[in-house]
C-alpha cells in the first residue's frame, strides 16, 4: 500500500456495520461522543496493516479519553462558558482560504493553536458552502458552539491573518502583539485566517511541549492521523460513494494518480502549475500502470484524481477498468460550487483506498502522507 490511510476502523468490517454506520451518519445532526467511550470511525481501510491500525485506533482513544474529552465543547455546560479560537473560512471575508490541502492544514494547527491556548475549537468555513455538508463532528464537536461564537458582538473578538506568513509559527508566544492576543486576558474569540500551516513549525514554538505534553509522543504523520479522525469523520453520501468506488474496483489491483494542471481553460485562474513543476508525463503514468499489472499478473482498475477533464478522457481511452465517480471539477478557492467541494474531498479520500498511487509532491496527496 502507497498512500496514506486516513480513517480509522475497527477490525469487524463487515457490511452490516458499513450499514450502521451509515445510517448513524445520515441521521444525526450535531454529534455527542458516545459516553461509552467507543469511537466510530469509516470502515475504508482496505490494505492497512493490523498492528498499525490497533495502534492508531489505541492512540486516537486514548488522546481523546485522556486530553481532548476533558477540555471539548461538550465539558462546557453551556458556550458562555467558553473562550474560543476558530478557524475562518467565509465567503464573506474575500481571503484566500487555499485548496483542500492548505484548508486541512491549516485546520489542524489551528486545532494544537486551541488547544496550546486553552480555547474551545470552532470551525467556521463556508467556502464555497458549509464544510459540514460533507465532513461531520467525529469525537470533538466543533459545531456546538459554533451559532454562539457567530452571534457575539464584533468588539469581543480579534482577527489572526496568517496567510503564508510561515515564519511566524514558532513566534506565536513570544512575539508581540500576537503574545498578547493569545494570552489569558486576551479576547473571547480569537479568529485565525490560515491558508497553510507545516506542523513541523507550529509543533516548534516555544512551550508547546509544556502546554499539550502528549504532543511528543507521536510523529507529525501520526499527529495529522489522531487529530484528523478525532475532528472529522465522512458524511453519509460520501461513505455511499466510497462504497461505489469499492464496487466497481472490482477486486481489481486499484492504481491511482493524482494529476493536478491548474491554470487552464477550464480553470483561467488557478495557479500555473505546469510552468512551475512541469507538466505531468500522463503517458509514463498509463504505460507503468499497464505493465505493473502484468508483472503481478493481475487485473487492474483505474482511477485519476485530477482537474482536467481531457486527462480522465485520455486515461479511459486506454484503460479499460477506468472508474469516473460522478463529480464535478472546480478549486474550491475560485468557485461557488458546492459540488466542487464535494468533488475534492471525496478525490482524496478515493486515493486513500489505492493500492498503487503515483503523484507528485503536492500538499493534496502528502497532506495524508
Amino acid at each position: 500500500m502507497l498512500c496514506c490511510l486516513i480513517f480509522i476502523c475497527f477490525e469487524n468490517e463487515n457490511r452490516a456495520k458499513t450499514k450502521l454506520l451509515k445510517e448513524i451518519v445520515n441521521n444525526r445532526g450535531n454529534f455527542d461522543p458516545p459516553s461509552d467511550s467507543s469511537v466510530f470511525f469509516a470502515k475504508y481501510l482496505l490494505s492497512q496493516d493490523p498492528k498499525e491500525r490497533a495502534k492508531y485506533v489505541k492512540s486516537i482513544k486514548r488522546v481523546w479519553e485522556q486530553f481532548l474529552k476533558p477540555v471539548s465543547p461538550d465539558s462546557l455546560s453551556d458556550c458562555s462558558e467558553g473562550r474560543f479560537l476558530v478557524y475562518q473560512c467565509r465567503k464573506r471575508d474575500r481571503h484566500d482560504c487555499g485548496g483542500l490541502a492548505d484548508r486541512e492544514r491549516g485546520i489542524i494547527s489551528t486545532f494544537l493553536l486551541a488547544l496550546q491556548t486553552n480555547r474551545t475549537y470552532v470551525i467556521d468555513s463556508d467556502k464555497p458552502c458549509e464544510l459540514e455538508q460533507f465532513l461531520l463532528p467525529n469525537l470533538y464537536n466543533w459545531t456546538r458552539c459554533k451559532s454562539f461564537v457567530q452571534s457575539l458582538p464584533v468588539n469581543e473578538s480579534k482577527t489572526l491573518h496568517m496567510n503564508n506568513l510561515l515564519k511566524d509559527y514558532p513566534n506565536l508566544f513570544n512575539k508581540s502583539p500576537t503574545s498578547e492576543i493569545l494570552s489569558s486576558n486576551g479576547p473571547k474569540v480569537l479568529n485565525v485566517h490560515v491558508n497553510m500551516a507545516p506542523l513541523q513549525r507550529i509543533l516548534s514554538a516555544n512551550n508547546i511541549q509544556t502546554r499539550v505534553p502528549w504532543l511528543k509522543d507521536f510523529t507529525v504523520r501520526e499527529l495529522i492521523v489522531i487529530i484528523y479522525n478525532t475532528l472529522f469523520m465522512p458524511s453519509g453520501r460520501l461513505i455511499a460513494a466510497l462504497d461505489s468506488l469499492e464496487i466497481m474496483k472490482n477486486n481489481h489491483l486499484l492504481q491511482c494518480a493524482h494529476i493536478r494542471y491548474g491554470h487552464s481553460a477550464d480553470f483561467p485562474h488557478d495557479t500555473i502549475i505546469a510552468k512551475a513543476r512541469g507538466r505531468f508525463n500522463t503517458t509514463a503514468v498509463s504505460s507503468f500502470f499497464i505493465r505493473n499489472a502484468q508483472d503481478r499478473h493481475m487485473e487492474s482498475s483505474v482511477f485519476i484524481a485530477t482537474d482536467s477533464p481531457d486527462i480522465h478522457r485520455q486515461m479511459a481511452s486506454q484503460h479499460k477498468n477506468y472508474i469516473r465517480l460522478s463529480t464535478t471539477i472546480s478549486h474550491i478557492d475560485y468557485s461557488n460550487s458546492c459540488e466542487g467541494l464535494y468533488t475534492s474531498i471525496l478525490d482524496q479520500l478515493a486515493l486513500t483506498q489505492c493500492d498503487v498511487l503515483v503523484r507528485r509532491v503536492a500538499a493534496y496527496t502528502r497532506v495524508r502522507s
